[in-house]
């Protein structure tokens, strides 16, 4: 059975073979245990403070690691002393632990870096670590100005990389998978996800357009009502409360939606392949997605066929019109998406993929060196 730390997904015990075990690095900035009443804001305020600089990027990490904060080190030691002797360690999203402790006390692992957040945090996450790693694995086929990520990787030194489909827990899969499935549907437009500012206008935009014909659902601050803040700095406001979802509630409602809306955090064409671009097709939903850069959202699903991809707010706006008012050809896409999903990114065997991929590379004592 071999070992593996993948840190920042669903915590799973067992995969064809595998033992899979995760950590929770910001439980050792939170404890309150015993604290006096008068250090209570100091040290709650110190407590949030480190957690930012343990999930922001490099920076952060780096000068709790140079001045030995007590906190940190005790973080790192115990991750250290827990997955040492692991095959393989696998830090998504972010990496909590300083690259040299990466190098220097995690010799025998095979240390996967995850690009999940670029190109928003390459500068802070991503570049500044590769170094200490024997590869990577990206999300999203497009990394940026035209550029395929896996280009960008070579760029930047990684000689060993995979593309991993965002897929991080099993979809339900229907029952029954005929054609009243994908066509007897009542909710027109869907859109499932937390709140960004840039995404915020575009959806205040479609919101002001659709009317109550397009439901918008996640987890936004301000008990829901984080679009009515923009307000306050010249944005578009969205004057509506935003509720969260359960996951059977979600599930239910893709499966009661024509079309899922998709759109990513950069507004123009740059990473594409988030979570909800599997999750709108793996629920029979027909869905329209914004462009991403160097084509890369044609290699997750084909274009007309599959999905449905635009180029801006008025361009998503008029296909949705079309594909509301053209029932076949919405069933037909709707059909051929959830088939791909289905076959290509289901979840379990995704996961086997990769983890087969993590295990095959070569170890790189020294950290990832630039390919000659």
């Amino acid at each position: 059975m071999k070992r593996v730390c993948l840190f920042n997904y669903p915590a799973t015990e067992e995969i064809e073979g595998y033992h899979i075990e995760t950590f929770d690095p910001l439980k050792y900035f939170n404890s309150r245990d015993h604290w006096p009443f008068s250090d209570f804001i100091l040290r709650g305020l110190n407590g949030y403070y480190k957690q930012r600089a343990v999930t922001a990027g490099t920076l952060g990490v780096d000068q709790l690691y140079r001045e030995r904060d007590p906190d940190y080190m005790r973080m790192a030691n115990d991750f250290i002393d827990k997955f040492k002797d692991f095959d393989a360690i696998v830090m998504s999203s972010y990496c909590f632990i300083h690259p040299e402790m990466m190098v220097n006390e995690l010799k025998k692992p095979i240390k996967i870096l995850g690009c999940v957040d670029d190109p928003p945090a390459t500068y802070s996450r991503t570049i500044p670590n590769l170094w200490a790693f024997d590869g990577a694995f990206y999300i999203s086929p497009g990394y940026m100005d035209n550029i395929k990520f896996e280009e960008a990787l070579e760029r930047w030194g990684c000689r060993h990389s995979t593309w991993w489909p965002l897929v991080p827990f099993p979809f339900q899969k229907p029952v029954e998978t005929g054609e009243d499935f994908f066509r007897n549907r009542d909710v027109d437009v869907l859109y499932v996800g937390n709140p960004s500012a840039t995404k915020m206008d575009r959806l205040a935009q479609m919101k002001k357009y659709f009317g109550g014909r397009l439901r918008i659902h996640g987890r936004w601050p301000f008990k829901g009502y984080a679009g009515i803040i923009g307000g306050l700095f010249g944005k578009p406001i969205y004057p509506h409360r935003v509720t969260s979802l359960s996951n059977n509630e979600r599930t239910q409602l893709y499966w009661r939606t024509k079309i899922g809306l998709n759109m990513h955090y950069s507004d123009t064409p740059s990473e594409t392949g988030n979570m909800r671009m599997y999750e709108a097709p793996a629920h029979g939903t027909m869905m329209i997605c914004d462009k991403g850069c160097a084509y890369g959202h044609e290699q997750i699903f084909t274009p007309n066929q599959e999905s449905v991809y635009y180029d801006s707010v008025d361009d998503a706006i008029e296909l949705i019109e079309y594909y509301l008012a053209h029932e076949d050809e919405r069933v037909s896409i709707a059909q051929a998406g959830f088939e791909r999903c289905w076959r290509d990114y289901e979840w379990k065997s995704n996961m086997k993929r990769f983890l087969d991929w993590t295990l095959s590379i070569p170890k790189n004592m020294h950290g990832t060196k630039h390919a000659k």
